[in-house]
């Protein structure tokens, strides 16, 4: 049947006869079809009717080939979440490092058996589903490299690494699980000329590198990047310090680096992972020349509730605009050492902003007894001032709606 499709031949009237194979059957009939319309008017039309005839047949059948594929694949995956699920579960919250039998035990079912029913990447899917699942609880999850080793998921992504095959897809995949790879394997990603490619092979080398893990960082917050590799960035440290890895400097690499939205990152992650030096240090950038960077250290600041930097915000409140005079104001409600109400009432009673009087009531008010009371008094006095005894109102009310809400 097949030998028929490829095979063809036209008889001439004396006798002889010439056969075609494989791609010269096409060129005939395309030839005889243009050689049967080359009389008519419209030939350019009719052809390109054709062409677009053949091109929706082969569109129609790669679309078709495509659904068949992504429904055959969803229920792949959807029989090995029912059967694996909570076997890989059980294994990566695991407190102890899994081993082959811990895994097997798990799954009810031997490795070389799920190898041959699964395909490497439903194993990978929902190995990482879980990791992310976990990931909102969890700093660290350790059995995760441990089980894409045993279950092949490893290799998988190795191979794609190595041939150039869902380059961005398992970059991404690898960072989330925190997976190391070959820094032979991430040589090619690390300069790629796509940034997201980019951006991922060099949070890739942070993980696997352990002679120099931050020798792209710098050249690598240059960039612009969104929330969502911020996001990225404060999960990575998160699990560099839960696995005693050596943290960056944080507050040094804001020397070097231009991008303020990269050094306001920078400052408040050390309110989570710096040394108790950079911790001490930030009340240093409350005065710098850059007041994104006054805000952010006020915010980390306040993060910490370190009151030891309570005194050098408070010093600082003069000589700050309105908008970094309100971080200040969050900075010493956050603390809440029960020193300040006067400061609250000072900086309400002052302040030429609205928004900065709003957010010095607000702090008052939720600065322990002593505040509420000060508040009660300000509502007193503001009787006559429709316009003051509104935001005072509407202070009391955002308080009262938010109580109901942690109930």
């Amino acid at each position: 049947m097949i030998s028929n499709l490829l095979t063809a031949g036209y008889q001439y009237p004396d006798g002889h006869s010439v056969d075609f194979y494989g791609v010269e059957v096409i060129q005939f009939y395309v030839q005889r079809f243009l050689l049967y319309f080359s009389d008519m008017q419209y030939t350019s039309v009719c052809c390109m009717v054709l062409l677009c005839i053949l091109t929706l047949i082969v569109l129609f059948v790669l679309f078709f080939l495509k659904i068949r594929r992504n429904n055959r694949d969803r229920r792949a995956f959807e029989v090995a979440r029912a059967d694996l699920y909570d076997g890989f579960y059980h294994v990566l919250t695991s407190d102890i490092m899994s081993n082959y039998e811990d895994v097997e035990m798990a799954c009810n079912a031997t490795l070389d058996n799920i190898k041959k029913k699964y395909r490497p990447e439903i194993l990978s899917r929902l190995i990482s589903e879980i990791c992310m699942d976990l990931s909102r609880e969890l700093p660290s999850i350790p059995n995760a490299e441990t089980l894409c080793a045993l279950t092949g998921v490893k290799t998988y992504y190795e191979r794609n690494l190595a041939t150039g095959h869902l380059v961005l897809q398992t970059l991404q995949n690898v960072v989330n699980m925190h997976i190391c790879v070959s820094e032979g394997l991430l040589a090619v990603y690390i300069n790629h000329y796509n940034d997201n490619v980019r951006q991922m092979a060099r949070m890739c080398h942070v993980i696997s590198s352990q002679a120099d893990p931050y020798h792209y960082f710098i050249s690598d917050l240059e960039n612009e990047h969104g929330v969502w590799r911020l996001m990225m960035l404060h999960r990575l440290f998160a699990w560099l310090w839960a696995n005693d890895r050596q943290m960056p400097q944080f507050l040094i690499l804001t020397e070097n680096i231009k991008n303020e939205e990269s050094v306001r990152f920078l400052i408040e992650e050390v309110a989570y992972w710096g040394s108790e030096r950079e911790k001490a240090a930030l009340h240093t950038l409350f005065l710098s020349p850059n007041y994104t960077y006054r805000t952010a250290a006020l915010h980390a600041v306040a993060l910490l509730h370190d009151a030891s930097q309570e005194q050098a915000a408070l010093d600082s409140y003069d000589q700050q605009p309105e908008s970094v005079r309100r971080e200040v104001l969050r900075v010493l409600a956050a603390i809440n050492s029960g020193k300040h109400v006067d400061f609250f009432v000072h900086a309400y009673r002052t302040s030429s902003s609205k928004e900065t009087r709003e957010v010095a009531l607000a702090c008052l008010y939720s600065y322990g007894s002593a505040g509420r009371y000060a508040f009660e008094e300000l509502r007193g006095e503001v009787l006559e001032s429709k316009t003051d005894r509104v935001l005072l109102d509407q202070i009391d009310a955002m308080a009262i709606i938010n109580q109901m809400r942690m109930l």
